[in-house]
């Protein structure tokens, strides 16, 4: 059963919505920036991240802004965009079957670390800002995006770090198909932090050899890659059936065919290549079409040594060596939780423009990589399906299979 995109809206560090954004990714524009503070922090080798740029948050009452921190305010923004552009109020929310999942990889470090920082200054909790509590929990993103809405109905919070965007729009199809509700909220969002940074930098996963060209420091597949470009954002998707669509006389931006989630049980950092082949195919399965039916795959692909070259093999056993493969993370970074339905917003974009836009700074594909089409630049996209992944530490794989918004 073909789950339809009502709309959907993204706060991105190459936009502060959708359009924009993805004018930069054909643009080939790079987010990545030197971030000159972090230079100044001994034991830290990686200086450059991807950062949303300044936003107005004057359509959030400021009474509720008291409880966000930066994720929750840009996914309020990208909220406001999906539901314009899905053609509803945030009154209609409470009228019909309707259901929001979103959450983040943890609630706000930023509040954490500036309450921690109090505490150790001073041995005292006086002073301490009582909305704290509000912007760490770790559903902090739910919470605030349902009081931004005065919403009312069934709210889930995953949190699966780099898979969680994605794993919210694969529940919300599960949701929809099963007839629990007709129309799903659903996305993740995160801010940067320096602790993000450090978490990767520490595990020799940070790119550290680009810091005076940052943007040319996320390279997937590239053979002189060398980690991941933290970043930040927000994107959320509407999710309906075709039904509900139909009664309201809306378009479909596209279709989510097929979902699938599995977890390889390994290892908490080495990614699996027969627990990616695994997911795949059962995303394909659920989509009932087969590998030559997808035109493109959005891959995961974080510009890390150990993860490219796995997912790249993984991709290889299931669609052969012409399959046209590449990622997006060249451009704006990792942005964690947001990443898995920015891609889905990036790649239904694709498919109506009829183009794929190639991995940025993939100069020289990594001669251990097996064959694979790997693009560079912007091609055009052949008829068929777009494949997105997203594998997240300790093997959260998600795989989704993307169709047109033909009902």
């Amino acid at each position: 059963m073909a789950v339809h995109i009502a709309g959907y809206g993204q706060v991105s560090p190459l936009g502060l919505n959708v359009d924009e954004t993805f004018a930069a990714l054909l643009a080939g524009r790079s987010a990545a920036r030197f971030i000159p503070e972090w230079s100044r922090v001994e034991g830290l080798h990686s200086h450059v991240a991807s950062l949303v740029p300044d936003y107005d948050v004057s359509s959030i009452p400021r009474s509720q802004r008291r409880t966000m921190s930066r994720m929750s305010e840009m996914a309020c923004l990208a909220m406001d965009e999906c539901l314009k552009r899905a053609g509803l109020k945030k009154e209609q929310l409470r009228d019909r079957r309707v259901m929001i999942i979103a959450g983040s990889t943890t609630g706000s470090a930023t509040a954490m670390g500036e309450s921690l920082k109090q505490f150790q200054q001073t041995n005292s909790f006086r002073g301490e800002v009582s909305t704290t509590v509000f912007k760490c929990m770790s559903h902090s993103l739910a919470l605030n995006l349902a009081a931004y809405l005065q919403f009312n109905g069934p709210v889930i919070s995953p949190s699966a770090a780099c898979s969680t965007g994605a794993q919210a729009i694969l529940l919300g199809k599960q949701m929809i198909e099963s007839g629990y509700c007709d129309l799903v909220l659903a996305g993740g969002a995160d801010e940067c932090h320096i602790t993000s940074c450090f978490s990767f930098d520490v595990a020799l996963a940070a790119s550290r050899r680009f810091n005076q060209t940052p943007e040319l420091a996320s390279r997937p597949f590239d053979r002189d890659r060398d980690g991941i470009v933290v970043s930040e954002g927000a994107a959320i998707v509407a999710l309906e059936s075709w039904q509900s669509l139909e009664s309201r006389r809306r378009p479909s931006y596209g279709s989510i065919l097929g979902a699938a989630q599995r977890c390889d049980g390994q290892h908490v950092s080495k990614p699996n290549v027969e627990a990616m082949v695994r997911t795949m195919r059962d995303a394909l399965t659920d989509a009932r079409v087969g590998p030559q039916n997808v035109g493109y795959l959005n891959a995961h692909a974080t510009s890390t040594k150990q993860g490219d070259l796995n997912e790249a093999l993984a991709v290889h056993e299931v669609f052969g060596d012409q399959m046209p493969v590449s990622s997006i993370k060249g451009h704006l970074g990792h942005s964690l939780a947001a990443a898995g339905s920015s891609e889905v917003i990036a790649a239904v974009n694709m498919l109506q423009h009829g183009v794929i836009i190639g991995s940025k700074n993939l100069s020289c594909p990594d001669p251990e990589m097996p064959p694979l089409h790997f693009v560079r630049d912007i091609e055009p996209l052949a008829d068929g399906l777009i494949m997105s992944n997203s594998f997240a530490f300790g093997g959260m794989n998600v795989s989704l299979v993307l169709g047109s918004g033909q009902m």
